[in-house]
């Protein structure tokens, strides 16, 4: 406010806000959040810093988190529920308005069979693979998914570790087919193999 400005009862003379911490609100699916809840029982991190916040360059706040509160009630428009993280903020790095985004671990599989998403056909709801045999002889397998992981689905049944899926080209072979396979390079699963 300046000297001369028109006051009324709803104008706002100041906003104070605190900076350390920081607060981030954060509306996360409720799948999300029965599988975070579960999770921290399972690994008794009730009072521990689990969230990770990433700014809007991409980098990761060196310091980690902690859920606040939880709303009491889930969204019934949006079926979301707000969360509250705390940040540790000594630098006033962080300021309110800011864009960032939160991770927080809500499930941890150990051993997880992965596989990318480009390997997967899906119609009617049905999941396919392409699975390169010894004799480079193309057998397609039903499977059964899981969650996502960046690209990458995990594989609940239906494969085993070890076997190689078709990549790219998926919708050309066929049961029975004889492929050239090559090795699939990817930053998320280098041990995921491909044919073409």
């Amino acid at each position: 406010m300046a000297v001369g400005d028109l006051m009324t009862p709803s104008t706002g003379m100041a906003t104070v806000s605190n900076v350390d911490p920081i607060y981030v609100d954060i509306n996360i699916a409720e799948q999300d959040y029965l599988r975070f809840q579960r999770e921290k029982e399972k690994r008794r991190q009730e009072a521990g810093r689990n969230l990770e916040l990433i700014l809007g360059d991409g980098t990761v706040y060196s310091r980690p988190g902690r859920v606040l509160f939880l709303n009491r009630a889930v969204d019934s428009r949006t079926g979301t529920i707000l969360v509250r993280g705390e940040f540790p903020n000594p630098g006033d790095l962080l300021r309110p308005g800011q864009y960032a985004r939160v991770r927080a671990v809500t499930e941890l599989r150990k051993g997880a069979l992965l596989i990318p998403q480009a390997s997967v056909s899906e119609l009617q709801g049905v999941y396919q693979v392409g699975v390169v045999g010894q004799d480079n002889k193309v057998t397609i397998k039903g499977v059964q998914l899981g969650p996502q992981y960046g690209d990458m689905w995990v594989v609940e049944s239906g494969l085993q570790a070890g076997e190689n899926v078709v990549v790219d080209g998926l919708q050309r072979v066929r049961n029975g087919m004889t492929v050239a396979p090559t090795p699939f390079k990817d930053t998320q699963a280098n041990a995921v193999t491909s044919g073409k």
